[in-house]
């Protein structure tokens, strides 16, 4: 064989062993690359996938904190309404406790309440604090009812209390305050009580 065949022999066998070579490298090339892109793809999924779940739940947290401040907003325009309410009904009592100091009945009430504060404290000797206006109404009466009842006590007029009487005891260490706040005060919680269940049917006001 001449020696130019050998040569194109040998170029064709290089070139065959070559395109292979080239093939199984571009092969594997292809595999890689398929590889690294379902890899790349996952990676983007996941990425994705965790952004869409840190949005959802950022806006589930945003919406939920929407939902919470509308709440607490309504509870509190619910729960200023309610006070506005009571502090009405309070004003309107203070207005007749005022009224009822104009009532033929009140002497007997002071009469009465005068006879509750003693009861409270027990004893003999008393002293008892009333306006000018209503030891001039019933300090009479009072004193003829503590003499029949043998007991000591003694009026004096004060001008820091606006209806009802303030009943201390002879020594000065028992006090029971028997005034119209006095009284008015020490009622208000079953007084609000009852505005809850005839205003809003409950028996106190929800937080």
């Amino acid at each position: 064989m001449p020696i130019w065949g050998e040569v194109e022999l040998l170029c064709r066998a290089i070139s065959e062993e070559g395109r292979k070579e080239a093939e199984r490298i571009l092969s594997q090339a292809r595999a890689e690359a398929e590889r690294t892109l379902k890899e790349a793809l996952e990676i983007a999924e996941k990425d994705a996938a965790e952004e869409i779940l840190e949005r959802r739940s950022a806006a589930h947290a945003e919406a939920k904190r929407i939902v919470d401040s509308a709440e607490l907003e309504a509870r509190k325009r619910i729960m200023a309404f309610r006070e506005r309410i009571v502090q009405e009904v309070f004003e309107a009592l203070r207005e007749r406790l005022e009224a009822f100091r104009s009532d033929p009945s009140y002497g007997d009430f002071l009469v009465s309440a005068l006879t509750e504060g003693i009861e409270h404290l027990s004893g003999g000797s008393f002293v008892a604090e009333m306006s000018a206006e209503d030891l001039e109404l019933v300090g009479h009466r009072i004193e003829k009812w503590a003499e029949e009842q043998a007991l000591t006590i003694e009026l004096r007029s004060a001008t820091s209390i606006d209806g009802g009487v303030r009943v201390t005891s002879g020594d000065g260490r028992r006090l029971y305050d028997n005034s119209l706040p006095a009284r008015l005060k020490r009622s208000e919680e079953e007084i609000r009580q009852e505005i809850w269940r005839g205003l809003f049917g409950t028996e106190r006001q929800s937080g």
